[in-house]
């Protein structure tokens, strides 16, 4: 009896069943951020929660420059910006590249015009082209749209069209605040023209289309070949010291930079 007693004391060996481990990456995070680099950071964080069933993103746009203030006063766990940061940025959040975006030039879907060269695009926004039929297309009064001074695809079209230079436009030009005001806009007049971030949101868009520029399209492949010359650098930032970041984000960046996590920004669109 003694002997049976002991047996059951000790198990005769047997491991008892552990309890099933939990997952240390757990929890719910924020990052919000600039639209061109929304499908990437959108793209990353799906596949991170497949890896890591326990966590939870909340992601949203609220612009570049929003996302680097929100970093800086701890408002957001992660924000993302889709333009280069400045020296001062720079010395407040730390970037994580994650690819390219293209500044697309859109018009309206009935317009028959499919490409147009940097300077088409320069005389248009100095207001010496007004009318379609000046560049061989059909007869209508051009609408020139823009964003506002700190939108990261003002910025990128303005590198691109004026260099160093700064940035003159005629009064013809309109200027909008929201990318959805300006794709609305856009899609309103036949003779309209403007500029959003080239991608799938913009591509699926049937009020507008996209043009080539310098016979290059904005394609996916045209931007990674370099053929495309209105793209701008994507980044996921972070304030402090990655140290002291919770181990999940950690993870997460970790992830990010990760020859998987690089492919599955690129492949984002």
């Amino acid at each position: 009896g003694a002997l049976v007693a002991a047996c059951l004391v000790a198990a005769c060996g047997v491991t008892a069943p552990q309890s099933p481990t939990t997952d240390p990456i757990s929890g719910q995070y924020t990052a919000s951020g600039g639209g061109g680099a929304l499908p990437a950071v959108q793209a990353l964080t799906a596949r991170f929660k497949e890896l890591h069933p326990s966590i939870n993103w909340l992601v949203t746009e609220t612009g570049s420059n929003s996302a680097i203030k929100l970093v800086v006063s701890n408002t957001i766990d992660l924000g993302f910006v889709s333009r280069n940061l400045t020296e001062s940025e720079s010395q407040q959040v730390t970037p994580v590249p994650i690819g390219f975006s293209g500044t697309a030039i859109v018009v309206h879907a009935a317009n028959p015009a499919t490409n147009l060269t940097k300077d088409d695009l320069l005389r248009i926004y100095a207001g010496e082209v007004t009318n379609w039929s000046e560049l061989g297309g059909m007869d209508q009064i051009i609408r020139p749209y823009i964003r506002e001074p700190n939108a990261a695809t003002r910025q990128t079209f303005e590198t691109f069209l004026f260099g160093a230079a700064p940035p003159t436009y005629g009064k013809n030009v309109t200027q909008m605040t929201e990318v959805d005001a300006l794709l609305t806009a856009v899609g309103s007049f036949r003779g309209a023209i403007g500029i959003a971030s080239a991608g799938s949101r913009t591509a699926a868009d049937k009020r507008v289309k996209m043009l080539s520029v310098d016979g290059a399209p904005p394609t996916q492949e045209s931007i990674a070949s370099g053929a495309y010359k209105l793209v701008r650098p994507l980044f996921i930032i972070y304030g402090g010291d990655v140290s002291a970041l919770k181990p999940a984000l950690r993870a997460f960046l970790e992830f990010v930079k990760s020859p998987e996590g690089q492919r599955i920004a690129a492949a984002a669109f």
